[in-house]
């Protein structure tokens, strides 16, 4: 096939279309061609400049006496005939007549940059100049412009010295100012910091005292120490009422000293804030009951989650609802929930004394509060409504305030649906169980009740810890453990021991260093220690538990005056089984104490029993291992008894005696059978310990079965049992012979031995890419329930009283048939029996296709 040559590029068009502006010109200047962009910067035709010479098309503009550019450029191109070397001229100005007649032939001032280069023939003679250009007209004017600008810039620069010196001496002295705001401002800043950790760590001491106050006060007012007088429980109530509202004061300080350190441990769930803001504010419907106050809560459930803070939206309610009940003297306080768009709002309203104008903007300042505001009580520290603030803005949220004086007050809280706006690594998907706000609500209710006219007389209830008679018969029901107790503190060492030693054994030391001793040299059942000791902490103490083999798997509780998530979290995660905040009452430790010991004993029942199923694991593998040996062991002997066996009936001849020559013969079948028992046995090892291989081979299966069921048929004669053999055409495929014999014999043995001298029908067909291969008989059946346990090993059907047999036959087919990529299914026969159905697969799958099988 013959190509068509490639047409030749016109050059013309190509060197026209060329992006730089060229001129070419004939040694006498005579212009011959020129490209588009050298017609359009020249503002130019081509028809007009062809064949002219070059300063005949572009002359001197004659109202410029300086003009020189055609004899620089004249020059130049001289230099280039002469010399046959390319010259690069400098910037020149070279003025463009412009083409329109009606412009009065003026000229436009232009700079360019030229070079020209000689253009040689074959034979070296000079053929053409290229006088190639590029404007440079804006770049000059800029020059010019720099320059004018740089004369200004001179004479600025002389005003600018004058004033130099005046501004360094004023930036000194603005230097200096800064450096002394910024020495007052890191001192500030530590006083500030210092003032945070003093209010945390002021507050966590307080929680020991107050374990110690509530703790024993909520046992003697339970009964726990016997009945008290009437004017003893009073005198307890008012000290465990007190106590409550310490500790209400003590949570608030330990929040502003979280919120001044910077929030790190609040983490936001998908709410049903509807229910949540519902429940915490239900809590004071009998406070405002009890003061002839109506309470309205309207809160429809929102369409989307709200992402929140469970605790710290349970205080934003509660601070608001309490603030409400305490400048409320008559009227009611209205709750509203609303969805608005993206956005949804929760208003507090009262029709309380309001809040003068002045005072608006300050209400949300810490320790601000308003004087003079008819009310409930003047007791407060003025932390409430700045903690509302700053978890409204955690929340990504505002609070707003709208109040009339005379009239009440409005507060509304917004925040936005969804998590888009929180921070990623503080979202979890699922909220926490505990709220540590619901433990609060008790000390928010009863400081609200003591305001009301009617104070109750039982406030206390609800925060009892159970008599001893109370107590769940779980726990009674638990042997008296040893308890280690650890605490540096005496009074807490002594209630504790006190609170325990009704159901415990309690050891009690005053440091992690004694209680790590005392548990090495004697393990107890259970490690209560409180975090902060002398010596050696808690978490040292828990770590080196854990370390110790004894130790490890010791249930152990940490006692901490430190609360929050973060604090809870912390602790658990060091390896503590359990964390409690102080204070806690005396039935939440005596609960925590009882679940972690019934865990304990829980997973030593779990270890023992592993111990026990890693020992039976360990038995059957001997067992297995013994197996494997004996079979290996057993099948010499028979080797050699089957070799003298053929020894002796070649010795005897034909002429032997026939009864003689029956006993050899059932001496030989003996053998056999003993043989298969010991191939069993070696199939079991092979099986068990995974080392089991086959060794495929194209196999016909039609003439395998008929081989294998011609051994059965003497057998089936000697029993009166109709064998039949039916095969439906070649059956060829990939199989191990020597495996799918061994489950060939297995089925159709088992069909003879349990069928009672009835039929026995064998069947073997191809079904396109499957083998299907079915073993029929009419014997005793096998149960519904047993049909799956049949496949198990050494399990039985049947009774081997009346049936021989190891039980494996069917668990070694089920391995050999599942190997082969296929399954094995047990059916009743039609009329009674059982029938097993083989399906394999013609050719070999790269992975398990039985569950692609049909029957």
């Amino acid at each position: 096939m013959t190509s068509t040559p490639p047409q030749a590029p016109d050059f013309r068009t190509l060197f026209e279309a060329s992006p730089n502006a060229y001129l070419v010109l004939t040694p006498g200047l005579i212009i011959v061609a020129a490209t588009d962009a050298y017609l359009r910067i020249t503002q130019t035709r081509r028809e007009a400049i062809l064949g002219r010479h070059l300063f005949d098309a572009f002359p001197d503009n004659p109202r410029d006496p300086m003009a020189n550019g055609v004899s620089n450029l004249r020059a130049s191109l001289m230099h280039v005939l002469a010399t046959g070397v390319p010259d690069a001229m400098a910037v020149q100005r070279y003025d463009i007549a412009r083409p329109d007649p009606s412009d009065g032939g003026d000229f436009d001032v232009r700079y360019w940059s030229p070079h020209n280069s000689p253009v040689f023939d074959g034979d070296g003679t000079l053929r053409y100049v290229i006088h190639r250009v590029e404007d440079v007209t804006a770049f000059i004017h800029q020059k010019q412009q720099a320059a004018e600008e740089s004369q200004q810039h001179a004479e600025l620069q002389v005003r600018a010295g004058e004033m130099e010196g005046e501004i360094f001496q004023r930036a000194q002295q603005i230097q200096e100012a800064n450096q002394q705001l910024r020495t007052a401002n890191e001192q500030l800043g530590e006083l500030d910091r210092l003032k945070s950790e003093f209010f945390a760590n002021v507050s966590h001491e307080f929680r020991t005292p107050l374990t110690l106050m509530l703790g024993p006060t909520e046992d003697l007012l339970a009964g726990r120490a016997g009945a008290l007088s009437d004017e003893a429980r009073k005198e307890l109530e008012r000290v465990h009422r007190n106590a409550r509202r310490l500790l209400k004061l003590v949570n608030a300080l330990l929040d502003l000293s979280r919120l001044e350190a910077g929030p790190k441990e609040e983490r936001f769930v998908p709410a049903d804030l509807a229910a949540l803001t519902t429940d915490a504010a239900s809590s004071f419907r009998s406070a405002m009951e009890r003061a002839g106050l109506k309470l309205t809560v309207d809160c429809p459930r929102v369409s989307a989650p709200v992402y929140v803070a469970p605790d710290l939206w349970e205080q934003i309610v509660l601070n608001l609802v309490s603030n409400a009940f305490k400048f409320t003297l008559q009227g009611g306080v209205t709750l509203r929930l609303r969805e608005h768009g993206r956005w949804v709002s929760l208003e507090v309203e009262d029709t309380g004394s309001g809040i003068p104008a002045p005072e608006l903007p300050r209400l949300f300042e810490r320790f601000h509060r308003v004087p003079g505001t008819a009310s409930r009580t003047h007791e407060g520290t003025g932390i409430g409504l700045a903690l509302v603030q700053e978890f409204a803005r955690l929340h990504g949220g505002t609070v707003g305030v709208n109040s009339q004086e005379g009239q009440g007050t409005t507060f509304t809280v917004t925040l936005p649906l969804g998590h888009a706006h929180l921070p990623p690594e503080r979202i979890r998907a699922t909220p926490h169980p505990r709220s540590a706000a619901r433990e609060a609500t008790t000390a928010y209710v009863q400081e609200a009740l003591q305001w009301s006219p009617n104070p109750p007389k039982e406030l206390t209830q609800s925060s009892r810890a159970p008599a001893p008679s109370q107590e769940t018969p779980a726990r009674e029901a638990l042997p008296r453990a040893r308890i280690l107790l650890a605490d540096d503190n005496r009074d807490m060492r002594d209630y504790i021991q006190r609170v325990l030693s009704t159901d415990y054994e309690v050891e009690a030391v005053k440091d992690g260093q004694k209680a790590l001793e005392a548990a090495l040299e004697n393990p107890p059942d259970l490690v209560l220690s409180d975090v902060m000791m002398p010596r050696l902490d808690g978490v040292g103490l828990l770590r080196a538990l854990r370390a110790a083999p004894r130790t490890r798997e010791l249930p152990i509780l940490l006692l901490s005056a430190k609360a929050g998530e973060q604090a809870t979290v912390e602790g658990l995660t060091s390896g503590a089984d359990d964390y409690l905040v102080k204070p806690f009452s005396a039935g939440e430790l005596l609960a925590r104490i009882a679940s972690n010991l019934k865990l304990a004993r829980m997973r030593r029942e779990v270890a023992d029993e592993r111990a026990r199923s890693e020992g039976l694991s360990e038995a059957l593998r001997g067992r297995d291992d013994f197996l494997s040996v004996a079979a290996h062991e057993l099948r010499t002997p028979l080797t050699a008894f089957q070799l003298h066996l053929d020894l002796v009936e070649r010795g005897l001849g034909k002429d032997a005696p026939p009864k003689v020559l029956e006993r050899l013969k059932q001496a030989r079948a003996f053998i056999r059978r003993l043989a298969a028992l010991v191939e069993v046995l070696m199939d079991v090892s092979q099986i068990t310990s995974g080392r089991l291989k086959l060794a495929r081979t194209d196999v016909d299966l039609a003439e395998l079965l008929v081989e294998v069921t011609r051994f059965a048929e003497e057998e089936a004669r000697r029993d009166g049992t109709q064998l039949t053999v039916t095969v439906h055409g070649p059956v060829t495929g990939a199989f191990d012979p020597s495996r799918i014999s061994q489950v060939v014999h297995n089925l159709v043995s088992n069909a003879l031995k349990f069928g009672r001298g009835r039929p026995v029908d064998v069947t073997l067909r191809q079904d396109g890419e499957w083998v299907r291969l079915c073993v029929a008989d009419r014997g005793i059946g096998i149960r519904p329930e047993d049909r799956e346990r049949i496949f198990g090993r050494f399990e039985r059907a049947v009774s081997t009283h009346h049936y021989g047999g190891l039980g494996l036959g069917l668990w070694v087919s089920r391995q050999v048939v599942e190997a082969h990529q296929g399954r094995i299914d047990v059916e009743d026969t039609p009329g009674g029996g059982t029938t097993f159905r083989v399906t394999l697969p013609v050719k070999e799958a790269p992975s398990p296709a039985a569950a692609a099988l049909s029957g």
